[in-house]
């Protein structure tokens, strides 16, 4: 394994926890009377984890609020601007590898077809023109 794959295994490892950790407390909680269980031969019967459609059954809104959790430290904060989720976080669009980090959690936790930038307070970065 090279070096930057043990680093983008890590960066996924730890933006996976933050969202699954937002997920979680973001569930309902449970009710005090129990519910009589689903009749199997219902077509609703089926349950999934979540409704919505990124990790763990989250939704656009969650995801968000999990990646601004994530980038804490850097002051981060997700919003969605259509399908392009645009992360504002401290730091120098200028830098050697500006970005890089950021886009691989992004990339690991968005859907394929969805957008992603880096909003700095000197610069934008889209994700696309950072990663190969």
């Amino acid at each position: 394994m090279t070096v930057h794959t043990i680093a983008r295994s890590a960066v996924a490892t730890l933006a996976l926890a933050a969202v699954f950790t937002v997920a979680a407390c973001a569930a309902p909680a449970p009710s005090a009377d129990p519910q009589p269980a689903p009749d199997a031969a219902a077509p609703d019967a089926v349950e999934a984890p979540g409704d919505g459609e990124y990790a763990f059954g989250t939704d656009r809104d969650q995801i968000a609020a999990s990646i601004s959790a994530a980038f804490a430290s850097k002051n981060g904060e997700a919003r969605w601007d259509g399908d392009t989720l645009v992360l504002r976080i401290d730091g120098d669009a200028t830098a050697t590898i500006a970005g890089a980090t950021e886009c691989l959690v992004l990339q690991e936790l968005l859907n394929e077809g969805d957008g992603s930038v880096i909003e700095y307070p000197n610069g934008t970065l889209a994700c696309a023109d950072v990663l190969p």
